[in-house]
């Protein structure tokens, strides 16, 4: 018979219960687990006393050391560009695009901003103004011009 004991009759350590813990949390937001299963879990892997139990624990969940799924041989692998990269094909088009339509998309913006400013001022100051005219005119209105003077007419 031999001396040594099997592995899962060892007694597990902290190190080893919090790496089962922080291995079942993996799994829970991987979905694997609810949290009502995470917490009982976690509960037994705090409370295991034996390596075996810490097996028990984690042996229906899939482990970083199984192989890897093997994909197709007939599948070909592109090298996949980063979505902020542009291709260079994308850079061509893009300075042609510019030399065709730059100058009058750039006229064309410039009238619609001197327009957008144009009603905004008028927005702003509009008010202002059509009150001055309305005083000016009052004033105008009632406003009579001074009489001749008397002295130099002959009658």
């Amino acid at each position: 018979m031999p001396s040594q004991r099997p592995y899962s009759e060892i007694r597990a350590s902290d190190a080893e219960r919090e790496r089962v813990v922080a291995f079942l949390r993996k799994h829970a937001l991987e979905g694997r687990l609810d949290n009502e299963e995470l917490e009982e879990r976690i509960g037994l892997a705090y409370s295991a006393r034996f390596v075996g139990d810490l097996e028990r624990l984690i042996g229906d969940l899939p482990r970083p050391s199984a192989p890897a799924r093997q994909r197709p041989a007939h599948v070909r692998h592109h090298r996949r560009r980063r979505r902020h990269e542009p291709t260079p094909a994308l850079i061509v088009a893009g300075v042609a695009l510019l030399c065709v339509t730059g100058l009058p998309f750039a006229v064309m913006a410039g009238v619609v901003a001197m327009i957008a400013v144009i009603f905004a001022l008028s927005m702003v100051l509009g008010p202002f103004l059509l009150i001055a005219l309305l005083i000016v005119a009052a004033s105008k209105r009632n406003h009579r011009p001074p009489p001749p003077p008397r002295w130099g007419r002959v009658y």
